[in-house]
């Protein structure tokens, strides 16, 4: 979902830019300290992610999903936007996110809106997006490297 935004003034986008990178360490009524992406911050950056490190409450959630029977991978559903440096249109999305212990070992991206609903079950993932069909993820050796979800082709990668 985009989200149209006035056109900025000058000096503008230098602030909105500081005020992104200033909610890295604010919690959602922007007064006390948080947990960036339930500790996971370190352990991405280390693992090399490649997408938004969006540490404000306001503009992302990442939230714990579940851990998966046998190979006990922890998996997390991050939802995020983000304003881009010189950008006036709101950027977001979905992604899946998969540690193996403290380990980051990658991710798939979702195409939205509309937002999928994750859960974990034994050791399956499961998908929902309303109006589709559910998906089940087998994770029971290792994430598929591609996955059919709401029509689109999502590649597992870091």
């Amino acid at each position: 979902m985009s989200v149209r935004l006035p056109v900025p003034v000058k000096g503008a986008v230098a602030l909105a830019t500081a005020v992104v990178a200033s909610t890295a360490a604010t919690s959602a009524d922007g007064l006390r300290p948080s947990k960036c992406l339930d500790g996971r911050r370190p352990a991405l950056l280390q693992g090399r992610f490649s997408g938004p490190l969006i540490c404000s409450k306001r503009n992302a959630t990442f939230t714990f999903v579940g851990l998966t029977a046998g190979q006990k991978l922890a998996v997390y559903d991050y939802r995020y936007r983000f304003l881009p440096a010189h950008g006036s249109v709101m950027h977001g999305g979905q992604r899946i996110v998969v540690f193996r212990g403290s380990r980051y070992i990658g991710q798939y991206v979702l195409a939205t809106p509309p937002y999928t609903a994750v859960t974990v079950n034994g050791p399956n993932v499961v998908l929902r997006t309303p109006g589709e069909t559910r998906v089940l993820l087998d994770l029971s050796r290792t994430p598929p490297k591609e996955i059919l979800v709401n029509g689109e082709a999502e590649t597992f990668f870091r």
